[in-house]
């Protein structure tokens, strides 16, 4: 902070982006964490207004019609209903339009409690644990996380359908207990018991950009107005808010201690770390580079991903790539806090290094033959999307 207040004008940036509205924020937030929330809140509270602000009209501007047709003596105040009226027509048909937005969730395979008992399980047992928050469904993705998608029923956000994504990856680069722990993690994140309203503004983050692209691919000229406005807010949104969101996912973190120790909640943490820099850095740009020519035998990712990650993922590549996340403080593009931040919330000052994987999460908590389809249905997708 004191950098920045010996800054001359020459030197300040006054460039307007994410980087700079956080850095702008950072000395408000720490030292009035209270008054930044009061700020915040109104500012979240945009997106609905925004949304209510056709049909709103709408009623108002039929209750003024209704008003000057009642008052028109003469034909010279029909001018006047007319306008209304023409702009009464405009906002209705806006409304019309808003009320058949459809939103999209990611792609990924749908698993039943039936197809899965164990990991229905294992949900429900969370639930029950953190509140019992309501999930729809379950899908399998391509993703290499697990998260919880919230995607409006209509077009205004009161009522949610909460879908459970978990990646394959996810599941094939974990043990059953790291697994569980990022699970916990995002299940307690939706129930939000202790943390209501950052835990609200932090949903919001996901939700407002969800407005943007399904208002931009719904396309409706109608609607222009809308879209550019959310084009620009869910950005604004999710800069202004950064440290209520934050705040949100230290809590998280805390959830998880309620069902394991604090040792196994860092693994967790941890081994994310490790399997995702893994499969960044080393799996996935050598399943890339595999030749094309229809002479070499291909080499399935999904298949040979456990097995891979067990030969080749050595105890000097952990260290490196958590010593690489150590060290990386100021990373605005996420919520995430930097994992020092997160151990030393968690009572620890250095890492807790994860075993060697041997059973993993997809074993554990997937049958056999559910497992080695999802396997085949994500390889064959893969390799259409190769070329292969």
């Amino acid at each position: 902070m004191l950098e920045t207040l010996t800054h001359t004008i020459a030197d300040t940036d006054f460039t307007i982006n994410r980087r700079n509205i956080i850095r702008w924020l950072r000395p408000f937030a720490a030292s009035t964490p209270t008054f930044y929330l009061l700020f915040v809140i109104p500012f979240a509270l945009l997106g609905y207004c925004a949304l209510l602000l056709f049909p709103a009209l709408s009623i108002w501007l039929y209750l003024k019609l209704v008003d000057s047709l009642y008052s028109a003596a003469t034909y010279e105040h029909w001018p006047d209903a007319l306008m209304i009226g023409s702009f009464l027509l405009l906002t209705v048909l806006a409304s019309i339009s808003l009320a058949r937005l459809r939103f999209t969730s990611r792609a990924g395979v749908n698993v039943s409690a039936e197809k899965t008992p164990e990991l229905s399980r294992l949900v429900q047992a969370l639930q029950q644990h953190y509140g019992n928050p309501r999930i729809a469904k379950i899908l399998i993705t391509r993703a290499d996380e697990v998260k919880i998608s919230h995607t409006p029923v209509s077009w205004f956000p009161i009522k949610f359908r909460n879908t459970l994504e978990i990646g394959l990856s996810a599941l094939l680069c974990t043990s059953p207990l790291e697994f569980r722990g990022m699970l916990a993690r995002e299940i307690a994140n939706l129930a939000s018991q202790k943390n209501p309203i950052t835990g609200w503004i932090l949903s919001l983050h996901g939700q407002w950009a969800n407005y943007h692209h399904a208002l931009e691919r719904h396309g409706d000229i109608i609607l222009k107005p809308l879209t550019i406005f959310f084009r620009y807010y869910s950005p604004s949104y999710n800069a202004i808010s950064f440290f209520a969101a934050r705040r949100a996912e230290t809590v998280a973190d805390r959830y998880t201690l309620e069902i394991m120790e604090d040792d196994d909640a860092i693994t967790s943490i941890i081994q994310t770390v490790i399997y995702r820099n893994f499969l960044r850095e080393k799996y996935w740009p050598l399943i890339m580079k595999q030749p094309k020519d229809g002479k070499h035998r291909v080499f399935l990712p999904y298949k040979k991903m456990s097995q891979t990650m067990r030969k080749n993922v050595k105890r000097p590549d952990k260290e490196r790539w958590v010593e690489k996340e150590l060290q990386n403080f100021g990373d605005t593009s996420t919520t995430l806090p930097p994992l020092k931040t997160r151990l030393h919330l968690l009572g620890h000052q250095k890492p807790v290094y994860p075993p060697a994987l041997e059973k993993t999460a997809a074993e554990r908590y997937l049958d056999k033959s559910t497992l080695q389809l999802l396997i085949s249905s994500f390889d064959k997708s893969w390799m259409r999307k190769a070329g292969l």
